[in-house]
């Protein structure tokens, strides 16, 4: 394995190799110049290309705390070895803002909003936008539950996720039809031709182990293999239910993280509704549903019951958070 990034980094990069070891993000690699880490990833060509253009636009914009490709000498941000795709990157010596403290939702929030502000605007023929199917996904999510439901009702006995399905349906069925409602109320395809006309980013993975901070307090984000262009209200969407599973229903935090979001991107009367459209729609439970159900899993997992069980536990919480949206 070792003579894999030898060659990735003679050939690529020009540096020679001299060792290394692995960690949980790829392999870190000490050079003739540098340490540099390298990871495989499992992503198309374009996408990195998108990447490292948000990338070096976000710096040419001020926000400079990112990790950033190293150029190969072919002028890419990624070199190919036998059809694998790999990228470099120097480590930053950092670490996760600690989410069971409060002020770090404060902290996220008022970094999202200048990440969003920067990114504002990137012209990207390697870009794509996330949001376009969205509302049509969300309808096929939809028929796909009121068919498991009858599958359900057909068997002569039932699992325990069988059981959780059943006992929810009603409560989940009724969240769909009313973010359905929100998302018409928000004029959704207005807000998707705003976001294409202003070419705004989403990160799509704000959270946790993506918010780093240095020794002198510096916060830098990482993790944008998942960034596309999108409204931005989803990825402030995103972290809200971060808080949600790291803090519970904390509203004065919320307040508070919308507060220093608005410092620098303000949301509009549509904005709000998509907001509590987003939050409204129940992502992770279909997802679950969609997890076992559809992929045909023949033996339900101690972990998938456990993962649906807090899924639902949260109900009460999500529910406090909506009614708080409602009055913003």
């Amino acid at each position: 394995m070792e003579e894999n990034y030898e060659k990735i980094l003679w050939e690529g990069y020009g540096l020679r190799f001299f060792g290394g070891n692995r960690i949980r993000t790829g392999y870190l690699c000490k050079t003739d110049k540098e340490i540099v880490e390298i990871r495989k990833v499992n992503i198309e060509k374009n996408h990195i290309l998108f990447e490292h253009e948000l990338k070096q636009h976000l710096i040419k914009k001020g926000f400079c705390h990112i990790s950033t490709f190293l150029i190969t000498k072919e002028n890419l941000p990624y070199y190919v070895l036998d059809k694998d795709c790999y990228v470099a990157e120097r480590p930053l010596e950092t670490q996760p803002l600690d989410e069971e403290e409060k002020q770090t939702f404060i902290i996220g929030a008022k970094t999202l909003s200048k990440l969003h502000k920067s990114a504002k605007g990137l012209q990207s023929k390697q870009g794509y936008f996330s949001g376009e199917k969205r509302l049509e996904k969300y309808e096929k999510r939809r028929i796909e539950l009121l068919k498991i439901k009858k599958r359900i009702e057909k068997q002569s006995s039932y699992t325990p996720l069988d059981l959780l399905i059943k006992q929810n349906f009603e409560y989940y069925i009724e969240k769909i039809e009313q973010a359905k409602e929100l998302f018409h109320q928000a004029q959704y395809c207005d807000i998707m031709q705003k976001a294409t006309i202003e070419k705004t980013v989403c990160h799509n993975a704000f959270k946790g182990e993506n918010i780093q901070q240095d020794t002198n307090g510096v916060i830098f984000v990482t993790g944008f293999g998942k960034c596309s262009y999108d409204s931005t209200v989803v990825d402030l969407a995103l972290y809200l239910r971060r808080l949600l599973k790291k803090q519970q229903c904390d509203i004065q935090t919320a307040e508070k993280m919308l507060c220093v979001y608005e410092q620098e991107m303000p949301l509009s009367k549509q904005d709000k509704i998509l907001l509590l459209a987003l939050l409204s729609y129940p992502e992770k439970f279909l997802s679950l549903c969609n997890e076992y159900y559809n992929k045909r899993r023949v033996c339900i997992s101690p972990a998938m019951i456990e993962r649906m069980q807090l899924c639902i536990a949260s109900i009460e919480e999500n529910e406090k958070l909506l009614s708080w949206l409602k009055t913003i």
